[in-house]
């Protein structure tokens, strides 16, 4: 065997040895993101891969699979190679799948394994400045007064922003009518003008229009103030018991190897912990977490037990 030949068998080898110890080939790396980009979830599966790549010179590739609500992207993932070549940005909408449709073609609660978490934000309770109402008690007591008279915008039937308004006003002991529309931004501009009276909506989403005064922040949804939004209470100051987050996180296939689900996880940590990504998060009311995988799937099986039964009581029901 020639020396030429003896060299291309040591690398040969050395590769697969690489690759049987759950570590992929340098390859690129595509995220899946089931909504269009510019929204939330796109923003932060960009902003963590960006800078992974910065840190350690590794491709990500992030692409958008819009449709049915996130579920095409979702179950693209859950049916990939779990190989460490693709990973789903998956969010808050993620664990109330259950309760929304009876039947799924992927299992949500084994078939995409959580690895971690980017970030969680609060959601903010805002209001048409055209309806005069300073403090989520005024709300509530106007909610009561005049059942069904007031009017809460969302994204659609059975979106996150529907649901989390929904346990809001369970909790607040309120009936107040639903207006959905084909997304956040619509249900924004509605609540601008005076059409929606008032919405539930992620505090990066929300931010833009309270900072133009375009929308009154009454409270927001997590246990203590958020320092984007200092003046705000909490809703719980407010005598509401409700308490919620947004978040966002990466997850891949069942099956990929331990080593790449702990590499990817570590990853995420260093680029979410670098100051210029945690400034950036701060100024969105939002915060990096530290969770282990393991903690991420507990968290995910509490949040499906959470909001499965939200939307049983609340019999919000998706035209499959």
């Amino acid at each position: 065997m020639t020396a030429s030949r003896r060299l291309l068998l040591v690398v040969v080898l050395g590769i697969l040895s690489f690759a049987s110890h759950g570590q992929p080939v340098s390859r690129t790396t595509r995220i899946l993101v089931p909504y269009a980009a510019g929204g939330a979830s796109d923003t932060y599966a960009r902003l963590a891969a960006q800078k992974i790549t910065e840190q350690t010179g590794k491709v990500f590739v992030v692409e958008n699979r819009t449709g049915a609500g996130g579920r095409l992207s979702w179950e693209a993932a859950a049916k990939s190679a779990p190989d460490g070549a693709t990973v789903a940005l998956i969010d808050g909408t993620y664990p109330m799948l259950p309760g929304l449709f009876d039947k799924l073609p992927w299992d949500v609660a084994s078939d995409l394994v959580p690895v971690a978490l980017i970030a969680q934000t609060p959601y903010i309770i805002v209001v048409s400045p055209g309806i005069q109402l300073k403090s989520l008690r005024a709300l509530i007591a106007d909610a009561r007064a005049r059942p069904g008279k007031l009017n809460f915008g969302s994204s659609g039937v059975g979106s996150v922003n529907h649901v989390v308004t929904a346990l809001f006003l369970h909790t607040a002991g309120i009936d107040v009518t639903h207006i959905p529309y084909k997304g956040m931004s619509d249900a924004s501009v509605a609540l601008q003008g005076g059409q929606v009276d008032m919405m539930i909506a992620a505090s990066p989403t929300a931010l833009g229009s309270i900072k133009g005064g375009r929308a009154v922040p009454l409270a927001v949804s997590t246990a203590t103030r958020s320092p984007a939004f200092p003046e705000v209470p909490t809703a719980t100051e407010s005598g509401v018991d409700y308490v919620v987050t947004n978040w966002f996180g990466y997850g891949v296939p069942k099956g990929t190897p331990k080593p790449v689900i702990d590499t990817l996880r570590n990853d995420v940590l260093r680029a979410m912990a670098a100051p210029d990504v945690r400034e950036r998060l701060a100024a969105q009311g939002a915060e990096p977490s530290d969770f282990t995988p393991e903690q991420f799937a507990a968290f995910l099986k509490v949040e499906t037990r959470r909001w499965t039964e939200v939307i049983k009581s609340s019999r919000i029901k998706i035209d499959q």
